[in-house]
């Protein structure tokens, strides 16, 4: 674990290490698994899926895709997989004896972005093309019967999905456009209405990238090229900033045993040559001490 130099947040109260020298092309969608005291994440890029345990700084690493997106964790111990095939049911390690779950409107054209499992045990997640083509991507849910709907249409390049912790309100960020939205989101029937943007980020600050909620209910937002993560008020008034030190910064996942650290995954694989030089640590996972608490962790049902 490396130590940093400097705090990282405006505040002045945590620092960031190094939890796992990963060097991810592109990091993704850290989640924590309570049971096994486990950070789960993916490098998109690669197609792996990585579990590190930061009590012994055990890591194993399985390619589960050409493309994997995002990862949840199911009931069952396994995980559920947004890939470039489909939505995948797998086991604990990523192997699967089923065939990838296509959602309407999916070809070949699409692959599966950023998901997450909202309080009634779906999986919502969303996809992207590679040209980043406007309204041509969408948002859907797996339910946990393996039914699968779309959710939102015409997503540029859907990104990170959260809920309040009653489950009244979706948190959502389309990284086509500059906005982080807020939808009235019925759990019972996983109905995502009223959107309305909530805030908005400036270009010369970074991309929204992956989104989380605290037991608090504030957002914590991924800055993609904006070198860091911030932290929002429910109605969107910023509260801190805090520096990691990558350009590229993907999400977070609150762990640990009183759910107070914070695992960030970050990207090295859009960095320029002197940019890589400039930032060694780029791709790997990190992990801050906050003074804020994360929520237990949603699982999939299916």
């Amino acid at each position: 674990m490396t130590d940093s130099t400097e705090p990282v947040g405006d505040d002045g109260q945590s620092s960031w290490h190094v939890a796992a020298p990963t060097q991810a092309l592109l990091g993704e969608r850290p989640v924590w698994d309570e049971r096994t005291g486990t950070v789960v994440f993916v490098d998109i890029d690669r197609g792996e899926l990585h579990r590190f345990h930061p009590d012994n700084g055990q890591a194993t690493v399985s390619v589960v895709s050409a493309s994997v997106g995002c990862v949840g964790l199911r009931e069952n111990g396994g995980v559920v997989l947004g890939t470039d095939a489909g939505l995948v049911l797998a086991d604990a390690t990523g192997e699967t004896r089923e065939d990838p779950i296509v959602p309407p409107g999916m070809t070949s054209a699409h692959f599966f972005n950023d998901g997450a499992c909202d309080p009634a045990g779906r999986f919502v997640a969303g996809t992207s093309t590679a040209e980043r083509t406007t309204g041509a991507a969408s948002l859907y849910s797996l339910s946990p019967d393996g039914t699968v709907s779309v959710l939102l249409p015409e997503v540029t390049e859907s990104n990170g999905v959260a809920w309040s912790r009653d489950g009244r309100r979706m948190f959502y960020v389309d990284s086509g456009t500059q906005d982080v939205k807020v939808f009235d989101y019925d759990p019972a029937d996983g109905t995502a209405t009223n959107g309305r943007i909530l805030f908005s980020i400036d270009e010369q600050d970074g991309v929204p990238d992956g989104l989380i909620v605290d037991s608090e209910d504030t957002l914590w937002l991924a800055l993609w090229a904006g070198h860091g993560l911030r932290r929002y008020r429910p109605d969107g008034v910023l509260l801190s900033h805090i520096t990691i030190p990558a350009k590229d910064v993907t999400c977070a996942a609150f762990g640990g045993s009183d759910l107070s650290d914070l695992y960030v995954t970050t990207s090295r694989g859009y960095l320029e040559p002197d940019e890589a030089d400039a930032y060694p640590h780029a791709g790997d996972l990190f992990v801050v001490r906050t003074a804020a608490t994360g929520c237990p962790t949603l699982r999939y049902g299916g």
